[in-house]
């Protein structure tokens, strides 16, 4: 059987080559005119995700560098804090220190001058005893006597009795 090519023509299903060429025809549309621009638009979405993922990694590095950065100068604030807090503290130590020593000084100053004073106050009571008590002597030797006793005479009595007056009453 030999098949001729107007009985092949025949025979062909027309509607299913009709089909299959409206099928590559419809291929060929839809690279064109939707899966070209769609896998452009994809690929230029896909770089523009890829910068986007580029650009927050450095970002990202440079948050993590200024971070380390901050953490360093905080650090360092911290560091400087402690030795200004340090160094206040022994300049407050050395200022009670001088001011405990200029308060000891001043105290024993105190207590030295109201020493010295009590010592002049008590040699100046002191003579002034002795002059009352030789006064009083000179008086009552001069009443015991009833004659007026001359300087000279005076001097020598006051010398006399305080020789012999006890020192117990003279200091």
């Amino acid at each position: 059987m030999q098949l001729e090519w107007g009985t092949v023509v025949e025979n062909i299903n027309w509607t299913w080559v009709i089909n299959l060429i409206n099928f590559g025809l419809l291929l060929w549309l839809l690279k064109r005119f939707l899966f070209r621009p769609a896998t452009t638009w994809l690929e230029g979405r896909r770089q523009a995700e890829q910068e986007r993922l580029e650009n927050a990694k450095q970002a990202e590095a440079q948050g993590e560098a200024l971070v380390s950065q901050r953490e360093q100068a905080l650090a360092e604030a911290n560091r400087r804090a402690r030795e200004i807090v340090s160094q206040a503290e022994s300049e407050a130590q050395q200022l009670v220190r001088r001011a405990r020593e200029d308060a000891r000084r001043q105290a024993q100053q105190i207590i030295e001058d109201g020493e010295n004073e009590a010592r002049r106050l008590k040699e100046q009571v002191s003579a002034e005893l002795r002059r009352d008590y030789a006064e009083l002597v000179v008086e009552g030797a001069q009443s015991v006597l009833r004659r007026e006793v001359s300087l000279q005479d005076h001097q020598s009595l006051l010398e006399e009795l305080g020789e012999k007056l006890p020192q117990r009453l003279l200091s």
